[in-house]
C-alpha cells in the first residue's frame, strides 16, 4: 500500500513539473505576442579586433580597437521574430597615441595602424523571447552589411549570430539592450570584394548596447 502512495505522489509530482513547465512556456509566448511594432534605435559598441584571415594588403600584425555609433529602426513581428536596418560610423582608432611621425612601418601601411574611420550600413534578423518580469534576449540569427565609406568601401561583409539581453517597459514603449553580463562576445566577420572574393576574415571581441523607442505598432 505504501508502495502505491509513493507512485502515486511520483506521478503527481511530475504531473504538477509539467504542468509548471507548460505555464512558463504559455506565458513566454504571451509576452512574445505581446510585444510587436517598430522601434528607432540608437546605440554603441566597442570592439577589440585582429584578422584570422589576413587580406592581401595587409601587412602588419596588430590587434586594433575600433568604436561605432549605430542608428536605425528595429521590427518586433509578435512572434519571436524581426529584422532590423542599421546605418553605422566606425573610428578605428591608432594603435598608437599620438600617432609616430616617423616612418616606423613598412610600406604601404594597413589602415588599422594610423587609423581611419569608415560608415557603413547593414540589414539582419533576429529571434527574441520575453519573460514575465520583462527580461528579454535577443539573438542576430543573420547579419549582411556593405561599407558606404572608407578604405575599404564597396565591400560587403557577414557577421557570426550573437546575442543581446536586456528589459522591456511595462508599456512597451521602452526597450533596453546589452551584451550579455558576464560572458565575452566573441564573434566573426567575413569581408567580402564587390565581386564576392573573399577579402579577409576578422575576429572581434565587443561590448555594445542599444536603446529602443516604440514608434509604430
Amino acid at each position: 500500500m505504501k508502495s502505491r502512495r509513493r507512485i502515486i505522489k511520483s506521478f503527481v509530482f511530475v504531473g504538477l513539473v509539467f504542468v509548471f513547465a507548460l505555464s512558463l512556456i504559455s506565458q513566454s509566448g504571451a509576452q512574445n505576442k505581446q510585444l510587436k511594432g517598430v522601434y528607432a534605435v540608437v546605440g554603441e559598441a566597442t570592439c577589440l579586433t585582429s584578422w584570422s584571415v589576413f587580406p592581401p594588403d595587409v601587412t602588419t600584425d596588430v590587434r586594433f580597437v575600433h568604436t561605432a555609433s549605430a542608428q536605425g529602426t528595429v521590427t518586433f513581428n509578435g512572434d519571436g521574430t524581426g529584422s532590423g536596418q542599421i546605418s553605422s560610423v566606425d573610428v578605428t582608432h591608432p594603435i598608437y597615441t599620438p600617432i609616430p611621425t616617423w616612418s616606423s612601418w613598412p610600406s604601404p601601411v594597413s589602415p588599422g595602424v594610423l587609423g581611419r574611420t569608415s560608415t557603413n550600413v547593414v540589414e539582419f534578423q533576429f529571434t527574441y523571447t520575453v519573460a514575465p518580469d520583462g527580461a528579454i534576449t535577443r539573438t542576430i540569427t543573420n547579419l549582411e552589411g556593405t561599407i558606404t565609406s572608407g578604405p575599404s568601401e564597396r565591400k560587403t561583409f557577414t557577421q557570426t549570430p550573437f546575442t543581446l539581453t536586456g528589459f522591456v517597459s511595462k508599456d512597451k514603449g521602452t526597450i533596453l539592450l546589452s551584451s550579455v553580463p558576464r560572458q565575452a562576445e566573441i564573434l566573426t566577420t567575413e569581408i567580402f570584394d564587390e565581386d564576392g572574393t573573399p577579402y579577409g576574415t576578422e575576429v572581434q571581441e565587443c561590448h555594445r548596447s542599444r536603446v529602443l523607442t516604440l514608434i509604430s505598432k
